[in-house]
């Protein structure tokens, strides 16, 4: 059959023709790539949308559900709690269901062809959380579980650093080495955004701020099945934070936690890994350099605060897996700010880092790493100092000896007026 008439191959000739050929088929290409981009464009932004409208039709539905099952956050049970009321924990599964139920519908096998392990792996770690929500699980079991989880994809999906680009004057390393520290690294980071879900709002603008930034960085990168995950995620914590920011209506609880910190995980290698076997300027005509130092940067607040939290605890002689109240967002709140103003500081510090991080980016992995150490220390000096402010300033405190026995009576009497009243009004909540 032939593809090109007659008329025309006797008009243009043998050579005229092929090069008639030649051009039509560099115009064909383009356009097929143009629509090929156009079609990842709108993937991407239907991810992030379809996600967000999910999560908000979602998470009314688990609200009720809790009230029904009596399924809270109770404050009564640890002093640590900063919320004064009992507040549902299943948000969770809001998150980990439109986020995995759009990932799933926009992520084909071909851009993205380990995403079942990911998938499989952010099941587990989404059980163990909630298992740990609704029945407290012992930190062994937890860590055992994230042990496995970090496993599954760094040998099966081979989501893993093979590098330490010069940190330590280290470049590559041993397989060995990259599995063991790959997957500490992926548990490190799953417990490092669970321990800033402590006040309304911040684990998801952390998340949705890291996420964001991913999925931009993935789409300039053409990695459409990184970017429509990172989207996906983005879209499933805006969706969330419409009930959680301010005077939350629901928690994310540790299954939500443990799930994003999972993905952000693997997203964050994927980011170094990926930089380092392109090595060459994207399409664009930008470049990701120094790229562990700018992914320690997208991700400083949960990095950051969990390493200071272990080295107060450790200098004071304590263990570094017993809880306290050191963290970040509590020395803010000590300052006299509210949630939400304590969100918004610390959120806009992650953005400033990644600002410093992607702007300084030329100067070397090592240097921006220092770089980024001192901005992060500065801000942690800041607190200190008003610490010592305080004390100088603060009057001494009468001691005055009570009855211990007298005040534990009562305070299990308030205790109990009080929940009686807060059931009374949240049936009648419900009810409404």
């Amino acid at each position: 059959m032939r593809l090109v008439p007659n008329a025309i191959l006797k008009y243009f000739g043998r050579e005229g023709t092929g090069a008639w050929l030649f051009t039509l088929s560099l115009s064909l290409r383009s356009c097929a790539i143009k629509l090929f981009y156009m079609i990842d464009i709108y993937l991407v932004l239907f991810s992030f949308l379809f996600s967000c409208v999910v999560t908000l039709y979602a998470v009314p539905s688990l609200i009720k559900l809790a009230y029904q099952k009596r399924l809270f956050d109770d404050p009564a049970l640890e002093e640590r709690k900063i919320h004064k009321y009992r507040t549902p924990n299943l948000g969770g599964i809001a998150v980990l269901t439109s986020f995995t139920f759009t990932a799933c519908l926009s992520i084909s096998g071909s851009v993205l062809p380990y995403a079942n392990y990911i998938f499989a792996s952010g099941l587990l770690i989404f059980l163990v959380g909630l298992k740990d929500d609704l029945t407290a699980l012992n930190p062994y079991k937890k860590f055992l579980a994230q042990a496995i989880t970090a496993l599954i994809v760094v040998y099966f999906a081979d989501i893993r650093l093979t590098s330490f680009y010069g940190i330590f004057g280290i470049h590559d390393i041993h397989p060995v080495i990259s599995y063991l520290f790959s997957s500490l690294l992926i548990v490190f980071i799953i417990n490092a955004f669970n321990l800033i879900d402590g006040i309304n709002g911040l684990l998801g603008s952390v998340s949705m701020i890291v996420s964001i930034t991913f999925g931009y960085i993935f789409f300039r990168m053409q990695e459409y099945g990184l970017a429509i995950l990172a989207m996906s995620m983005a879209g499933s914590v805006i969706g969330f934070l419409r009930y959680n920011a301010g005077r939350a209506r629901i928690f994310m609880g540790d299954a939500g936690a443990y799930t994003i910190g999972f993905i952000v995980s693997v997203l964050a290698i994927q980011f170094i890994e990926l930089n380092k076997v392109q090595g060459i300027t994207p399409v664009d005509g930008s470049l990701i350099q120094s790229v562990p130092a700018v992914a320690i940067a997208i991700l400083i607040i949960p990095i950051f605060d969990t390493l200071r939290v272990i080295v107060i605890r450790l200098i004071k002689g304590k263990s570094p897996f017993i809880a306290d109240s050191n963290h970040l967002h509590h020395r803010l709140l000590d300052t006299g700010m509210t949630h939400t103003q304590a969100t918004l500081v610390l959120s806009s510090f992650n953005v400033l880092m990644i600002g410093i991080a992607l702007s300084f980016q030329q100067i070397g992995t090592v240097e921006l790493l220092i770089l980024i150490g001192l901005v992060a220390l500065l801000m942690n000096s800041m607190l200190w100092l008003y610490d010592v402010r305080q004390v100088i300033v603060q009057p001494p405190t009468l001691v005055v000896e009570e009855d211990e026995e007298k005040i534990y009576q009562l305070r299990d009497h308030a205790r109990e007026v009080a929940e009686e009243a807060l059931q009374q009004y949240e049936e009648k909540q419900h009810q409404n």
